[in-house]
């Protein structure tokens, strides 16, 4: 099982990274390696069979685009569940345009012996759930 302090650095970071747009924050928990999975990662790649970005310096980036893509979303973690080498993140997403309807997404994280973040899938609503 992974440490409470490690727990709660790697959801201190994605909660105050996210909602402070702060990459640095949110950057600081990954391996050079990481290895990170999203449905929108085609989007950003342009590539609709591209699901996957690996590498530190290429996840800085999709998170930065991400940043600016959506500046005032806020997130709201509703739960963190820790295994024996990762956590699960639940959590909700606020948009700052009134129309569009919040959405919850839930991430994976697996981690090294040291601590870092190696993998890393984010889960979202299926459209229309």
């Amino acid at each position: 099982m992974l440490d409470d302090a490690t727990v709660s650095r790697l959801a201190w970071c994605w909660d105050e990274g996210w909602n402070r747009g702060d990459l640095d924050t949110i950057m600081a928990p990954f391996a050079t390696d990481v290895v990170f999975s999203s449905p929108f990662v085609p989007r950003f790649t342009g590539d609709p069979e591209r699901t996957t970005i690996e590498g530190a310096e290429a996840l800085r980036a999709y998170i930065d685009a991400a940043l600016r893509r959506s500046p005032g979303i806020r997130y709201t973690l509703d739960a963190t569940y820790a295994g024996t080498d990762g956590i699960v993140l639940v959590y909700r997403c606020h948009y700052p345009d009134p129309e569009r309807p919040d959405k919850a997404g839930a991430d994976s994280m697996r981690v090294d012996a040291s601590g870092r973040v190696v993998e890393w899938h984010c889960h979202y609503e299926p459209p229309g759930g």
